[in-house]
C-alpha cells in the first residue's frame, strides 16, 4: 500500500485523485459496520470478504480512476469484516498476549518496507499476488465457538469518553502519517535518516508486542490507555519543541510502542469487557478510530500544517488525554 501512491502518480492521477483513491478505504471502514447492527458476522460473511476482495483487487489492473476508487472502496469494506472476526478470537483466546499475534504485522510492514523500496518493477502485479496468498491463509482460520454471536447494539453514550478519546488520539495522528517525512526534510534530517526514523517506532512497536503481556496485567486496560494518550501528546509536543534535532526525533520515535501497540492493545480489551456485541464493538473501534477519525486527521493535518503543526497536534490529543481521564 505504501508504494501505490507512487504507481498512480506514474499512471497520470493528480494528487487529488490519488487521494480520493485513498481516503474511499478508511470511509469503507467506517461505514461498513452499520450493515451489521442487527445481525452478528457469520463465517459467510468472513469468507465472501476474503473471496470479494480477492476480485475487486484486479480492478487496480484497469488504471482507471473509478475503477480504482470502487476497487478501494471495497478492499476497505471488506476489511471492515474480516479484521474484526480475526480480531475478536485474538483478543479473547490471547487476552493481554494478543501482542504475540499482532507483532508477524509490524515484522511483515518493516520488511517488505525496505524490499519493496528497492523493486522499480509494476507493483500491482505483486499487491494482487499478496493480496490471494494473505486471503488464502485466512480461509483457514476457524470460526471459535466461544465469540459470542450476541446482536445486542452498541451503547455509545455509556462510553462516550471512550470512543471520544479514541477519535481525538487518532486525529492528532494525521499530521504524522502525513506529514511527518516532509517536516523533518524541512528541518534539515536527511531522507535516509528519516527511514531510520520510521524503522525506530516500528522497532519499538515489535518490543512492546512482544514483552507487553508482562506488565499490561498489572494496571486496568483504562488506565493503560489514559497513559498511552498522555505520552503521545508529549511525543507530538516533542516533534514541534526539538524540531530538527535527530536524537530527540528518535526518542520521540521510541513512543510509538505506547501510542500504538499499548493503546491499540488496551483498547480491545476495554471493549472486550465493556461490550457484550464483540466483534460488532470490534467493527465500530476500527471503522471509527482507523475509518473515520483517521480521514478527519488527514483532512485537519492539511489545514493545520507549517511550523505549529505538532504542536496543534499534541493539544488535540492532550484533550483526549483529560475527556479519558
Amino acid at each position: 500500500m505504501i508504494f501505490l501512491p507512487k504507481f498512480f502518480k506514474q499512471i497520470g492521477f493528480s494528487p487529488t485523485q490519488i487521494g480520493i483513491i485513498f481516503s474511499a478505504m478508511p470511509i469503507a471502514r467506517f461505514l461498513t459496520p452499520f450493515l451489521y447492527l442487527k445481525k452478528p458476522i457469520t463465517k459467510k460473511d468472513y469468507y465472501l470478504s476474503l473471496i470479494i476482495s480477492i476480485l475487486a483487487s484486479f480492478l487496480l489492473l484497469s488504471n482507471n480512476f473509478y475503477l480504482i476508487l470502487l476497487s478501494f472502496f471495497i478492499i476497505g469494506s471488506s476489511f471492515a469484516v474480516v479484521f474484526p472476526y480475526i480480531e475478536t478470537i485474538a483478543i479473547e483466546k490471547l487476552k493481554e498476549k494478543y501482542g504475540l499475534a499482532r507483532v508477524y504485522g509490524s515484522i511483515g510492514f518493516m520488511l517488505f518496507g525496505i524490499i519493496f523500496s528497492y523493486i522499480n518493477s509494476n507493483l500491482i502485479y505483486l499487491f494482487i499476488i499478496l493480496m490471494i496468498l494473505t486471503n488464502l491463509v485466512a480461509f483457514y482460520l476457524k470460526e471459535d465457538k466461544v465469540i459470542s454471536k450476541n446482536i445486542s447494539p452498541i451503547n455509545f453514550k455509556k462510553e462516550w469518553k471512550f470512543w471520544l478519546s479514541v477519535i481525538l488520539l487518532q486525529i492528532s495522528f494525521g499530521g504524522f502519517y502525513n506529514f511527518f517525512t516532509i517536516y523533518n526534510l524541512n528541518h534539515g534530517i536527511s531522507k535516509e535518516y528519516i527511514g531510520w526514523l520510521w524503522a525506530i517506532g516500528v522497532i519499538a512497536e515489535i518490543i512492546i508486542f512482544i514483552i507487553g503481556h508482562n506488565f499490561l496485567k498489572k494496571l486496568s486496560s483504562k488506565t493503560w490507555i489514559v497513559i498511552s494518550i498522555f505520552l503521545t501528546s508529549i511525543r507530538w509536543f516533542m516533534l514541534y519543541i526539538f524540531a530538527g534535532n535527530l536524537v530527540l526525533i528518535a526518542l520521540s520515535q521510541i513512543i510509538h510502542a505506547f501510542s500504538f501497540a499499548i493503546f491499540h492493545t488496551s483498547a480491545l480489551l476495554y471493549l472486550s469487557k465493556k461490550y457484550e456485541n464483540k466483534t460488532l464493538a470490534q467493527q465500530f473501534y476500527s471503522g471509527i478510530a482507523y475509518g473515520f477519525a483517521a480521514f478527519l486527521g488527514s483532512i485537519i493535518s492539511g489545514y493545520l500544517y507549517g511550523e505549529h503543526l505538532f504542536l496543534y497536534e499534541s493539544l488535540i490529543a492532550l484533550i483526549g488525554f483529560f475527556v479519558m481521564l
